[in-house]
């Protein structure tokens, strides 16, 4: 962690006391993913070395990381009597003060900052705002949207003005600030933004306004597990309050948003990120999207243990907690749990029925692990609740048409693949599949071409589809064309048994044999399924012509077309 962050390791003084041991043990630990044994580790050696500056801050950033922000209070107090403003010493204190409600000592602490991202600009103005300074607040927050050329800093100033104003009671204000945050972003708005508007509408009594927000987002497939639950509650005449009431509940929202900004950006490994995400969970409990934040950030940094117990950690009745079920799946999939992961989704599946998102989720799972029929089946469910198919459901019958024809259920995937493409047009991915699939089948070779000349045309860059194209130009003996698109398809692909495959048949059929040799016992060493690796053998012992002569007399030719490519020499020139 100290490493994402840019601080100097502490190798030289942990040498000097003999601690390389634990410190080298915990910076393996930190750069195998595993925080929460780093953070141990790092508190070992300290233990041993307790005047180390760098091992503290080694075990401070490790330890917010893995979760132990509670216990690294007294370790960022040390440390900010040797490193007197150390970023992230200030956040943990001033985190900590705020949850006590000491407003009085998050102004001293933030005045020691050392002028990190805006991030103390925004706690001061909560602490501001806590300690009942509501015309301070909003004078630094309205400096930060005015004083700054960055888009980011605007908005989220914006945003802040508006959660503030909101928490004041000063809902016509809040909506004035939460709009100009909306036209930032070109009109889009996230969910928090959208939840937290139409609250502040609800404030200034512009009921009307607020359920019509939230209808337009709802029917544009936004925010649901938020958004749905508040139009309920607004409908049914139920009080509505500000999406944050008080300076913790502000900062903690502060922290969020700004650890998703580094999340999306991603130039620290989600170092900071993590940090910042764990101190917002911890100044709000039970704000669930910090928690998700936190799972998701571990989960990409392949820390899959850590991802679900965050995962666990969000309450069974929390809005998100269909997310966190899905969340948890996932990592257990990553963790080759698989059969966990798909009990954990069909548990989902029968709590929340009337939820598309876990019936696909239960059909990916699936689809992944070959159970192609129960996957056809969840996917069958999630279609059945869209009542209008639209243009962003066409992934949904894509893969349930996948599940079809790897069931060898052809007609009801066919029939899925036009569906698909009727929603969007020319997609490459179904172009792709629909037309291999055709040319595995000895079918509308002509259109099934054509079909994957367009998806290449899409996506030049893809070598799966690439080598598709390769082969039906292979299927229809176009020997020539095939190579050299199959060998694209290879630099683009270079570890793929398939299409290290498809190219050395293609290299056989003109003539290239020693090359074609060489290529079919790579694919061998990449471990393709049992079936394709056979033939592979096959043609290893006795030559593609042979296995081609079998095929056929079985009734499966592999050629299509009329005969051999005028130009193949039948030689080897390899």
């Amino acid at each position: 962690m100290a490493a994402a962050l840019g601080f100097t390791p502490a190798v030289a003084q942990t040498a000097q006391h003999g601690l390389a041991g634990p410190y080298l043990a915990g910076v393996h630990a930190e750069r195998m993913g595993d925080v929460r044994a780093a953070s141990e580790y790092f508190r070992e050696a300290l233990n041993a070395d307790p005047e180390n500056v760098d091992l503290m801050e080694d075990a401070l950033l490790s330890g917010i990381a893995a979760g132990y922000a509670d216990r690294s209070k007294g370790l960022a107090q040390v440390l900010l009597q040797r490193r007197p403003g150390h970023h992230i010493g200030v956040l943990m204190l001033a985190t900590e003060k705020l949850r006590e409600g000491d407003h009085a000592g998050v102004t001293e602490l933030l005045g020691s900052a050392d002028g990190g991202p805006f991030v103390g600009v925004l706690l001061r103005a909560w602490s501001d705002y806590g300690a009942g300074d509501v015309d301070a607040a909003r004078t630094a927050l309205s400096s930060l949207e005015t004083g700054s050329n960055n888009t980011i800093v605007q908005l989220i100033a914006a945003y802040h003005l508006g959660l503030v104003e909101s928490a004041a009671g000063n809902g016509e204000a809040a909506m004035d600030a939460f709009l100009r945050g909306v036209s930032l972003t070109g009109g889009n708005s996230t969910v928090r933004m959208t939840e937290a508007r139409a609250r502040a509408m609800m404030i200034a009594g512009a009921e009307a306004d607020a359920i019509a927000l939230l209808r337009t987002e709802l029917d544009a497939g936004r925010g649901e597990p938020e958004l749905a639950p508040l139009l309920a509650k607004i409908e049914a005449g139920e009080e509505v309050g500000p999406l944050v009431s008080d300076a913790a509940g502000g900062a903690a929202e502060a922290l969020l948003g700004l650890a998703s900004i580094l999340a999306q950006q991603g130039g620290d490994s989600g170092g900071t990120a993590l940090i910042y995400a764990r101190l917002a969970d911890y100044l709000r409990p039970g704000l669930d999207q910090a928690t998700l934040l936190v799972a998701d950030l571990l989960e990409m940094q392949g820390q899959f243990e850590l991802a679900i117990s965050a995962y666990d950690s969000v309450p069974r009745d929390a809005p998100r907690v269909l997310d966190a079920l899905i969340g948890k799946a996932q990592s257990l999939l990553a963790l080759d749990r698989a059969p966990e992961g798909i009990v954990v989704l069909q548990e989902a599946a029968g709590r929340f029925p009337e939820k598309i998102d876990v019936h696909v989720a239960l059909g990916d799972m699936l689809r992944r692990n070959e159970k192609f029929e129960e996957a056809a089946v969840a996917y069958d469910r999630a279609v059945q609740l869209v009542a209008e198919p639209e243009q962003r459901h066409w992934p949904l019958f894509y893969q349930r048409g996948i599940a079809y024809e790897r069931s060898k259920q052809w007609d009801k995937a066919e029939a899925d693949f036009f569906k698909a493409l009727d929603l969007e047009p020319d997609q490459p991915l179904v172009l792709n599949y629909l037309g291999y699939s055709w040319v595995e089948m000895g079918k509308n070779l002509d259109a099934a071409q054509k079909m994957i000349e367009t998806a290449v045309e899409k996506r030049p860059e893809d070598g799966f589809i690439t080598d598709s194209l390769g082969w039906v130009q292979y299927r229809m003996a176009d020997f020539h064309n095939a190579v050299r698109n199959l060998e694209k398809a290879v630099e683009l692909e270079p570890v793929d048994p398939v299409i290290n495959d498809h190219f050395g048949d293609a290299l056989w059929m003109v003539g290239r044999r020693v090359e074609a040799v060489f290529q079919w016992r790579r694919a061998l060493s990449f471990e393709p399924e049992e079936d394709v690796a056979e033939r592979i053998r096959r043609k290893l012992a006795d030559g593609l012509d042979k296995v081609l002569e079998e095929e056929a007399a079985a009734g499966r030719p592999a050629i299509l077309g009329t005969g051999r490519d005028p130009e193949s020499t039948g030689s080897d020139d390899g």
